[in-house]
């Protein structure tokens, strides 16, 4: 094992590829009775069409990630949730537009909960009639997103948004594609994705890191896989322009909500991507919040409410910016947003604002460190894409005002898209 150590966090763990292929960490926490395992795949909602290095593509339905995360959980002789509460272990997994994961935390001894872990997931155990019987839990679970308000609107603006990108779909896909997704497909699927070479598993512990490893290959000794396959995401090349620049429709609500998104282009190079997400993350904070003198004046005209927010999110196909709130004055939230685009970008950044929001996003940062959850997604999230999870911390230090304005400027007004869920009319 290789030990990496950041001193600035005071933080160190253990890293080593094994012989068929599985990455794992074990982020020592010395003095912790707790341990977290997460084992996860970058088999995600995004992963549609898959395609490897001789260019050989795969497509599949959408939501086909959310279904096998449903599945591994079945096997024909137990149930898994129910041997980990016997171990005193809590178990749980989730699926994400970007990876798939199967995660347990325990205060009682790691051998027993952690072999199984590994077995469950390295073993898809399902059949024909199994798998139709979850197409009818699958979408009634997606019926019931589509009855939450804040869910819908959410799915409605990026429908608004992607004539393409699977992020038009839900993560569970929709009932047609549900329907449509065969034991065959789910099969190939998981032997593309969850072979070891995609996969990583996490630990997060205040256990001694050599006796965890010496438990996790024992466990990867005892066992023979297929030979590896490199598949990957295709990225898509979606037109710049918006599917539908407005749209509304009514649900059962008392109050209006609206969002406003804006379409921006991707960003290939992952460490150019950071740095501009942070930009226009910090840019939302100084413009769309109270750092602004004119949010209170927004909260007592009641053009913005309580639920209010905003968030930006680049991918290396996609990119979006969004502000979003519960208010009677729709109109007038959106002539806002069309303000506040015009001042990010025409008016100059307060250096002494940006050092205030960096000290705060440091501090957020420190604290997330204590969080064994926080740790295990964080450095997951952060391999997958290419880039290292502590360095990634340090990123917003070193961003300028500047660049915090250039990142703006980015932003094309005529790519936006606006969306509201009206009360459905008595």
């Amino acid at each position: 094992m290789k030990t990496i150590r950041n001193e600035r966090y005071q933080e160190s763990y253990d890293v080593e590829t094994l012989d068929n292929g599985l990455r794992v960490v074990i982020w020592h926490k010395p003095g912790y009775a707790r341990s977290l395992f997460m084992m996860a795949t970058p088999l995600g909602a995004m992963d549609i069409c898959q395609v490897d290095e001789h260019g050989t593509q795969c497509v599949y339905p959408a939501g086909i990630a959310h279904f096998l995360e449903h599945k591994m959980f079945e096997k024909k002789d137990r149930d898994v949730m129910d041997d980990f509460s016997r171990m005193g272990a809590s178990v749980n997994a989730f699926t994400s537009y970007g990876e798939t994961a199967y995660y347990f935390s325990t205060s009682e001894d790691v051998r027993e909960p952690l072999n199984l872990l590994l077995d469950f997931v390295q073993d898809l155990d399902i059949s024909d009639a199994s798998v139709e019987k979850e197409k009818g839990i699958i979408v009634s679970e997606l019926n019931m997103y589509l009855q939450m308000s804040d869910n819908r609107l959410l799915m409605e603006t990026y429908k608004s948004l992607f004539h393409e990108h699977p992020l038009k779909y839900d993560i569970g896909g929709d009932e047609e594609s549900v329907r449509s997704i065969t034991r065959t497909q789910l099969e190939e699927c998981y032997a593309r994705n969850y072979h070891p070479s995609r996969m990583m598993l996490v630990a997060v512990s205040g256990r001694d890191p050599e006796e965890i490893m010496a438990i996790i290959k024992e466990n990867q000794r005892r066992k023979t896989f297929s030979p590896r396959q490199n598949w990957r995401r295709k990225p898509l090349c979606e037109p710049d322009e918006v599917v539908r620049a407005h749209h509304a429709f009514e649900m059962e609500i008392t109050t209006p909500k609206i969002a406003v998104a804006y379409k921006l282009k991707p960003v290939s190079d992952v460490h150019a991507r950071m740095r501009q997400e942070w930009c226009l993350r910090l840019a939302q904070d100084l413009w769309f919040s109270s750092m602004n003198e004119d949010y209170q004046k927004w909260l007592d005209e009641g053009v913005i409410s309580d639920f209010v927010g905003a968030d930006a999110d680049l991918g290396e196909d996609y990119g979006v910016l969004l502000f979003y709130t519960e208010s009677e004055k729709t109109p007038q939230f959106e002539s806002l947003i069309d303000e506040l685009i015009r001042r990010m970008q025409e008016e100059p950044v307060s250096a002494r604002q940006l050092d205030q929001l960096k000290h705060r996003y440091y501090g957020q940062s420190v604290r997330t460190l204590n969080s064994f959850d926080d740790i295990a997604i964080g450095y997951i999230r952060s391999a997958f894409a290419g880039y290292d999870y502590l360095e990634a911390m340090d990123v917003i230090e070193t961003i300028t005002p500047q660049e915090v304005s250039e990142a703006c400027r980015c932003i094309v007004p005529q790519r936006k898209a606006v969306v509201i869920v009206n009360p459905k009319k008595k």
